[in-house]
């Protein structure tokens, strides 16, 4: 019922029952025993954890006393929030739960639930055997105070999940959970390789869940999904990796997809199966040590951001205006095709003095920068030809919807014909997902995509220059990324 655009800014998404539900099993199959465990979360929202925790507190403890049970949940029980009605909310739905047991013995639950800004004025550090929630998820400015108080998982910009992951590791102690639904873009993005290192040194993974679909679930929500546990002090080890997926309102469906290692480099992308049929490509790709800098290539972001330079756009040509590839120039069959058919865009872009750092003058593979999963493709590329370069004035301008995949050389091992066809494949689509985190397909993801090593790209390039059948080329793709059975990948869209 909160208003769609305060929702955005507070990245405010609160938790359906059944996913609650499934994250504190998970937090049991790690090790919480609710007969003990001092439990907090510190973005507690309108209870959807604090409530049923509560609950699982009061079964494990049986048949004591009323005032016994009230005792514990008073004291093992805490919530941080910023929200004064939520948090009124989070005690209210508290009261419901625990009502029988204040009834029988005569008093009400005190308030467990702290009003505060837990990233900056929470209450003192304390330990707890669990910490489990659904952080907001937003970008957030910090002031140099904050970035100082959070170097050790800060890379570029903060979001406030990040943050509190961060949080819940200062609130756990040694040998216990954290128990977390949050987006998975940390999984890959260059902004989260210092808490991917900061978890995999403290809290390695113990289980991640992904979750399969966002509709009926996180409506609302653009970044895909998971629910994860941590356990504090563990040695890293083998992550369990489920898919789960809503059965109406009541059910939820679970898909083992594997038990993956993580990388030997901290910072570096997790890269997990997403559902059943990437579980033996995952296990692959974890083992190619080669990358697009072993192909010849490097990859930036299309340099021209047009809304800073609208009174620089134009419709005709002229002195000293090229064209602008915007991202529509990408055609989902991989084909590049000059157009600007879309609102606000227009074919040319007059360069001034100052702004010869938008011309692109050399060819280049190029690739649309925003996908999502349930695209029949999330890798989608197309050559920039050289000759189309010459026949405009020797430059275009690349909008930044789109990645340029540059040579870092004059002489690249692998053609951007080649480059640009494998990337279209099937197979390196079903890789990318085993690594990309987000809709952003980002150019950090790109240059950690898993690649067969060039010196095995000769039947590859055979079959492009000499214009073979789209099935043989993708039979090849598959034979690098040792596919054998691409109908069982096909379930990871």
């Amino acid at each position: 019922m909160l208003p769609p655009a305060h929702r955005a800014a507070h990245g405010v998404y609160y938790t359906p029952p059944l996913l609650g539900a499934r994250l504190i099993d998970l937090a049991t199959h790690a090790g919480v025993d609710w007969v003990t465990a001092r439990v907090l979360d510190p973005a507690c929202g309108g209870g959807a954890f604090l409530a049923p925790v509560a609950r699982r507190i009061l079964d494990a403890l049986g048949d004591c006393e009323p005032r016994i049970l009230l005792q514990n949940v008073a004291q093992r029980l805490s919530g941080y929030e910023i929200d004064p009605f939520a948090a009124w909310l989070s005690q209210v739905a508290l009261d419901a739960v625990l009502l029988p047991v204040t009834r029988a013995c005569g008093r009400r639950l005190p308030s467990v639930v702290t009003v505060c800004d837990t990233l900056r004025s929470a209450p003192p550090d304390d330990s707890f055997d669990l910490v489990i929630g659904n952080p907001p998820y937003a970008r957030v400015r910090l002031d140099a105070g904050e970035r100082r108080r959070f170097e050790r998982s800060l890379f570029g910009h903060a979001n406030l999940y990040a943050l509190f992951t961060d949080v819940a590791l200062r609130h756990t102690k040694p040998g216990g959970v954290v128990a977390y639904v949050t987006p998975t873009s940390f999984l890959a993005g260059e902004y989260s390789k210092k808490l991917r290192a900061l978890l995999r040194r403290n809290a390695p993974p113990f289980s991640i869940d992904f979750v399969a679909a966002r509709d009926g679930v996180f409506d609302g929500v653009l970044q895909e999904t998971l629910l994860a546990t941590y356990r504090r002090g563990a040695a890293p080890g083998r992550v369990t990796v489920h898919e789960i997926s809503a059965v109406g309102e009541t059910a939820l469906s679970l898909a083992a997809a594997g038990e993956v290692p993580l990388p030997r480099d901290p910072s570096s992308p997790w890269i997990l199966p997403r559902s059943q049929g990437q579980r033996t490509l995952a296990a692959a790709l974890a083992t190619m040590p080669h990358r697009l800098s072993d192909w010849g290539y490097t990859v930036s972001t299309g340099p021209l951001v047009w809304n800073r330079y609208k009174n620089q756009l134009a419709k005709r040509p002229a002195r000293n205006r090229y064209p602008i590839v915007w991202a529509e120039a990408v055609t989902p069959d991989g084909r590049f095709v000059w157009r600007a058919e879309k609102r606000d865009h227009v074919p040319f872009c007059e360069i001034r003095p100052g702004d010869a750092w938008m011309m692109v003058r050399d060819a280049c593979v190029l690739l649309q920068r925003t996908t999502s999963k349930e695209q029949q493709r999330r890798l989608i590329a197309a050559p920039l030809p050289a000759e189309f370069i010459a026949r405009h004035g020797g430059a275009v301008v690349v909008e930044n919807h789109l990645n340029m995949i540059r040579p870092t050389g004059t002489s690249p091992q692998v053609s951007h014909d080649v480059l640009a066809v494998f990337l279209n494949s099937a197979a390196a689509d079903r890789a990318f997902r085993c690594v990309g985190g987000s809709v952003a397909v980002s150019a950090y993801e790109l240059e950690s995509l898993p690649l067969p090593p060039p010196s095995e790209l000769a039947p590859l390039t055979h079959l492009v220059s000499s214009s073979s059948r789209s099935d043989e080329i993708e039979a090849e793709c598959n034979r690098l990324y040792a596919i054998d059975d691409p109908r069982s990948a096909n379930d990871a869209r």
